[in-house]
């Protein structure tokens, strides 16, 4: 546990994409070869991409997939491998961890079952955020194929790749037979599941699946973590997660009114504002969160929502993980939405705005990281691809008949 390579996750979890890929965690990158499409959780688990990981943790090198969290650690941030190891760190036990650890065959094999999974389940979904892809979301595929056409500026590149080699029958590996038997042939030992997608409460199979682990009396022994846009709420699945240990539910949202509604399309803000209120009286074993993709069309906007959500006063929305606010995640890519690109003016009007703000909160850590998102918003100077964004914006404006002032005007 203390090597600078070492993470617990090639011993316990197995992730999954939309499209079948299968992957050491969310955050590491892809391996081609393994594919839900054409092999079984076994297979992957005890993969040659799997053993090499373990192995070369075991001997303290670093994993060529794992990159993106040794480069974060490099600039001194908390990576996401560090925050696993703490986590099943508390959840499992030194002992247990270094007993897993010493049954590491030679060639890197484990015959012990994973304990987490990470399970998305197809592209199924209700909304087309404007930073997502048909890859992430069905709702998507119309729209693609005309921004793809139709782009003039290097934006065009983004969205070939989008759609380049996109099938829909990638994205049903989760019905067959062979995955369904290693699920629930390991279901007795598991502890964690997430569940993405696409849009996870709009995937009816998830609800099967819930069914029968609390049917064969594994429920209680798991823990679920939902990724989900707010806009759905269903009582059975609620009275479902009664059934296990705990439950967090992680509702992504970006803004209030039509901030959010512009940007995670078509969504309508008065049925996520009844749906909050919903998940806010749910049982005891629920906890909600916030979660909010901070870019350039919302970082001007960040007061206004943790005002908001200051205001509502709820009793577990938020409360006590994140101070009654957001965590706010910073968004990377398509680059032409990042906040780096916004022009320099914008920025010193934003920079100035959240500053302020943080003064009347001086002793709240989750409005006090506004700060840091500003500082890596000013980081670079990416205007140069700022026609990109125009161009996709006043495009997407068309194709969906909607309202992009609330961000243009700033860009003014």
């Amino acid at each position: 546990m203390k090597s600078k390579t070492f993470c617990i996750l090639p011993w316990t979890h197995i992730a999954t994409y939309t499209d079948g890929s299968a992957l050491l965690c969310c955050v590491s990158s892809n391996e081609p070869n393994l594919n839900l499409n054409r092999m079984t959780l076994n297979e992957v688990w005890n993969s040659e991409h799997f053993k090499s990981a373990r192995r070369d943790m075991l001997a303290g090198k670093r994993f060529k997939n794992c990159s993106a969290c040794y480069k974060e650690e490099e600039v001194g941030i908390y990576s996401h491998r560090q925050i696993e190891n703490h986590i099943w760190k508390n959840k499992l036990g030194e002992e247990f961890i270094e007993n897993l650890i010493n049954k590491t065959n030679s060639d890197g094999s484990i015959d012990t079952d994973w304990i987490t999974l990470d399970l998305r389940l197809g592209n199924t979904c209700n909304l087309q955020c404007v930073m997502c892809r048909p890859t992430d979301s069905s709702k998507w595929l119309k729209h693609a194929t005309i921004l793809k056409q139709e782009l003039k500026t290097d934006a065009r590149w983004d969205w070939n790749y989008k759609i380049e080699n996109y099938s829909t029958d990638k994205f049903e590996w989760y019905k067959d037979s062979e995955f369904l038997k290693d699920f629930y042939s390991s279901a007795g030992d598991l502890r964690h599941i997430i569940f993405g997608g696409g849009e996870p409460l709009y995937i009816k199979e998830h609800k099967e699946i819930l069914k029968n682990l609390v049917k064969i009396n594994a429920a209680s022994n798991i823990e679920l973590r939902y990724h989900t846009n707010g806009t759905i709420y269903d009582d059975e699945v609620v009275n479902l997660w009664t059934n296990f240990k705990h439950v967090d539910v992680m509702i992504s949202l970006d803004g209030v009114k039509e901030v959010n509604d512009y940007i995670r399309y078509p969504a309508k803000w008065n049925t996520i504002e009844e749906n909050l209120q919903l998940y806010d009286n749910t049982p005891d074993n629920i906890s909600i969160k916030i979660l909010c993709t901070v870019q350039a069309m919302n970082i001007y906007y960040l007061p206004e929502f943790a005002n908001w959500l200051l205001s509502q006063n709820y009793k577990k929305v938020s409360k006590p993980f994140l101070e009654g606010i957001f965590h706010a995640g910073i968004l990377h890519f398509p680059q032409y939405l990042c906040t780096k690109i916004l022009p320099k003016h914008t920025k010193l009007k934003i920079t100035e705005k959240i500053y302020k703000y943080t003064e009347l909160y001086p002793s709240n850590n989750s409005i006090q990281h506004f700060k840091k998102l500003t500082d890596f918003m000013n980081s670079e100077d990416w205007s140069h691809l700022l026609d990109q964004t125009q161009e996709y914006i006043t495009t997407l404006d068309r194709l969906r008949n909607h309202d992009s002032k609330f961000f243009t005007d700033l860009l003014l």
